[in-house]
This record gives C-alpha cells, sequence and structure tokens, in this order.
C-alpha cells in the first residue's frame, strides 16, 4: 500500500498526489513534494512534515515546524502511523489534507514545473520565515523546469486544436504556397539546428548534471513531436494551420535555446570564485527581532555590501541596535557597523564594516553595465534564503554557515531595476547576483508579491558602486 494525499483546504486545495518513494516531503518550499504557496499558506513551515514508511507502515513526523502538526485534531510529538482517512492539520488553523492508503499498482503524481503566481507589488524578501538549501544541480533544474513550462502549454495547445480540427482544407494559390514552403523550410533547418546543439548538451550533461539534462531532453522531444505536427499539417495542405504551428515552434525553440544557454554557464565555478566572499547578516532591532539577510565583501578590510532595509529600516532612518556577520563556511560571527545607506526609493542599498583584523576574501568584481546583460541571459545568485533554519554544516566546533547557489534568468533590464525570473525567500537580500563570468551586476532586493518567490528585483551594480565610492 502506499498514500493517496488529497488536499482539503490551502492554496493547492482539491489537489491529489500519489507517491511511491518513501520520504514525501510537505512545505512550503518548491522542491517539496506537496507544495503550499510561500504567502498565502503563512501557517505552513518551509519544511513542516513527512510522511515516512517505516517497515509495512507509513507514518507522519512534524519537522519542527513553527505551528505543528496535528492527525485528526491531536497535536503529534513523536513518528504516527497513519490509517485510512487520517486527516493531518499544518498548524492549529492552517491547511487541511487527507490520507488514503492505496494499492501499489495506482500510478504516481508526476513532478510538476514550479508556476509562476499573479503579479502583485514587490516587497521586500528579507523575513523570519526562510527556506533550506539545495543543490546547484537542483536549482538549474527547478529553473529550467519552469523555463519550459510554456513549451508544454504549447504542445498541449497544438495536440487539442488538431484534434478539433473538422473538415476542409484552404486551397492556396501556387504563389502564396511556394513562399509558405520557403518558410517552413527556413524553418526546418532552424529545428534540426537545435535539436543537434540540444542533443549534444545532453551528452555533455550526463554525468555531471543528469536532472538538467533529462529536462532538456524532454524539451528535444516536445518539439520533434510539434516538427511531426507541422509535416502533417503541410501535407493536408492546411495553410492556416501551417502558419500557427510555425509560429508557436518560433517559440518553443526560443525557449530551448534559453535553457541551453542556462546549461553552459559554469555554476560551479562561480561559486568557488565567489562564496567565501559572501556572508549572514544579522540585525538586531531590539524586542526579540532580528533580521537576517546576506552581504558580500567588496573589499579586503571587510567592506561589505547589503540591502538597506535589511538593516536600517525601508528608509533607512531605522538603523538595527547591532549588527553581526557570519562569512560563508565559517563558524565565527563579527560585529559590523553600519557605515552608508543609500538615498532614494530605488536605492535599497547599504555599506557595512566589518569589525576584524586582518582579510576577508572578496567578490571577483561588478559589471557595471548592465546593458551587456540581456533579457534572456543566464544569471546566478549566492546567499542565504533560510537563514540558519536552514540546513547547515554541523561540526562538533559548531554550525558553520552553507550558502546557497541559485541560477536564474534576466526577464526585465532598465536603469534602476533588474528583474530576474529565480528564486528568493526571506534570508536573500543583499545576495550578489551574477553574470556568465563571475561579475557582480547587482543587489537582490525585492521579490514579486504572490510569485512564491520566483521573480524577485535587484539594485543594479552601479548605484550599490555609487554608495561604495562616497565612502572616500
Amino acid at each position: 500500500m502506499k498514500p493517496q494525499i488529497t488536499v482539503v483546504t490551502g492554496t493547492p486545495a482539491g489537489s491529489t498526489f500519489v507517491f511511491s518513494h518513501t520520504n514525501i516531503s510537505i512545505g512550503r518550499h518548491p522542491d517539496s513534494d506537496i507544495t503550499f504557496d510561500a504567502h498565502g499558506d503563512i501557517e505552513v513551515s518551509v519544511r513542516h512534515a513527512a510522511i515516512v514508511k517505516r517497515d509495512d507502515r507509513w507514518v507522519v513526523r512534524d519537522m519542527e515546524s513553527r505551528n505543528g502538526t496535528l492527525v485528526n485534531g491531536h497535536r503529534i510529538t513523536a513518528d504516527t502511523t497513519l490509517s485510512d482517512t487520517d486527516q493531518i492539520r499544518l498548524g492549529a488553523g492552517g491547511p487541511l489534507i487527507e490520507c488514503r492508503l492505496v494499492a501499489d499498482h495506482v500510478a504516481d503524481t508526476p513532478r510538476r514545473p514550479l508556476d509562476d503566481a499573479p503579479a502583485g507589488q514587490p516587497t521586500p524578501v528579507a523575513r523570519p520565515t526562510l527556506q533550506p538549501k539545495q543543490s546547484t544541480t537542483h536549482r538549474v533544474r527547478v529553473e529550467v523546469a519552469r523555463q519550459t513550462r510554456r513549451l508544454r502549454r504549447t504542445s498541449g495547445i497544438l495536440f487539442l486544436a488538431l484534434i478539433a480540427v473538422a473538415a476542409g482544407l484552404l486551397v492556396v494559390n501556387r504563389q502564396q504556397r511556394l513562399a509558405q514552403e520557403q518558410e517552413v523550410a527556413a524553418l526546418q533547418t532552424r529545428i534540426d539546428s537545435v535539436l543537434l546543439n540540444a542533443r549534444e548538451t545532453v551528452a555533455a550533461l550526463e554525468e555531471e548534471m543528469s536532472e538538467l539534462a533529462g529536462t532538456l531532453e524532454t524539451s528535444r522531444t516536445e518539439i520533434q513531436a510539434l516538427q511531426r505536427t507541422l509535416t502533417d499539417a503541410r501535407e493536408a495542405g492546411n495553410a492556416e494551420r501551417i502558419e500557427t504551428l510555425s509560429a508557436e515552434l518560433q517559440d518553443a525553440l526560443t525557449a530551448l535555446a534559453l535553457q541551453q544557454h542556462a546549461a553552459s554557464i559554469d555554476f560551479p565555478s562561480i561559486a568557488r570564485a565567489n562564496q567565501q566572499a559572501v556572508a549572514m547578516v544579522f540585525a538586531d532591532f531590539g524586542g526579540g527581532r532580528v533580521e537576517t539577510s546576506t552581504a558580500f565583501a567588496v573589499r579586503g578590510d571587510g567592506i561589505m555590501i547589503t540591502t538597506r532595509h535589511s538593516v536600517a529600516g525601508p528608509s533607512g532612518d531605522q538603523p538595527a541596535l547591532q549588527v553581526g556577520v557570519q562569512f560563508a563556511n565559517s563558524r565565527q560571527t563579527f560585529r559590523a557597523r553600519i557605515a552608508a545607506v543609500g538615498e532614494g526609493e530605488r536605492a535599497d542599498v547599504a555599506v557595512l564594516a566589518v569589525e576584524l583584523r586582518g582579510e576577508v576574501p572578496t567578490i571577483q568584481g561588478f559589471n557595471l553595465r548592465t546593458d551587456t546583460v540581456p533579457v534572456g541571459a543566464a544569471v546566478a545568485a549566492i546567499g542565504f534564503p533560510g537563514g540558519m533554519e536552514s540546513p547547515q554544516l554541523v561540526r562538533p566546533d559548531g554550525t558553520y554557515a552553507t550558502a546557497t547557489l541559485t541560477a536564474g534568468t534576466v526577464s526585465k533590464n532598465l536603469p534602476d531595476v533588474i528583474q530576474i525570473n529565480g528564486y528568493g525567500t526571506h534570508g536573500a537580500s543583499g545576495s550578489p547576483i551574477f553574470d556568465a563570468n563571475g561579475q557582480v551586476i547587482g543587489v537582490l532586493a525585492a521579490g514579486e508579491v504572490g510569485s512564491g518567490g520566483r521573480i524577485v528585483y535587484a539594485v543594479p551594480a552601479s548605484l550599490a558602486r555609487e554608495l561604495l565610492d562616497s565612502l572616500r
């Protein structure tokens, strides 16, 4: 037997999931098997609970969630065996899910790509509720999966349209048909080239990033299916369908090209060259309120860049009583002072001066020409989404801060803001955004409300550089 989970209340209400693997994660993190909305389901923790198989039975386990886990109305403190129709509530007033035990032959629920939610107003990313760290491979896979959403939806629309086609063929004259054949031939040449490049990319990725390779292979297969559909339309002489299919294929090929570009970036090298310069920031505002964020060193004497709202409030007039930093892969925390804050609505940056002896590693440098990073370009962020609540390296001598690398693509590039389709959440504010050459192009500052952290905004590096130069 295996569990069949139905969400009764909450953002994904009405959804049903079936899993065969023995550890089913539940929470607001996008990698959870059952994912709740990061902003709508506030009772649910990042890693709230798990359904685990033990011998021949299934148990529910609370993952030290903030609001607790209840089974049939009773809060659990240890692994609790699940029976058919048991109800699990995530927090006393949170979403309700129902567990049924079904036969092993029932098909599993396929893993869904992460979708963007409706756009709202930007809001600071730094908040107390934080997210766990995932591997670089997984972060890249999540981003690629998001890019392929449009391609998959297009494929479904095309096949439904073909089923709905009734009778009748459009008759076109010889000149129109010749022009159309030439256009299709050019598109065919591009398809062949893209598919060849995709096949070569898949082969290169098979060992190092097998998950990303699988996503690219899926996209390549879907384009081949669209290609066959176009061939059928040509043989039927359906000019209208040929025109529609050609346009849809152009979009699909563009999406696949972006995936290949993301796969070509050497993210591990960017991490190796820069992660030692990144630090977790603790800002104590008094009254028990401590905010975490990210900063990065730009000078060896401990001068660092972060966001203004993380250490001094949205307008810069509410400085934290104390500020501390803990560098990546270190267990030691240093005191820091706020040396400068940006002025203006868009200048959400601040400079910290760390009190230490000796020197610290720094980032490779700035790219002040954001026009060299076009829309669709792959970028990477290194920071601490989740703060100390995310998985950290624990040794007998202490807990070492462990940074997270996430991948994304530029979706809008303006003089005072860079919009990125990637991932950011509370604690990621102040993370450096790197281009393909490992240069900082921006400072992660805010996220789009309702997007689940998938749309984030960065202050261009030029504004951070201006504030840094003002110290001189």
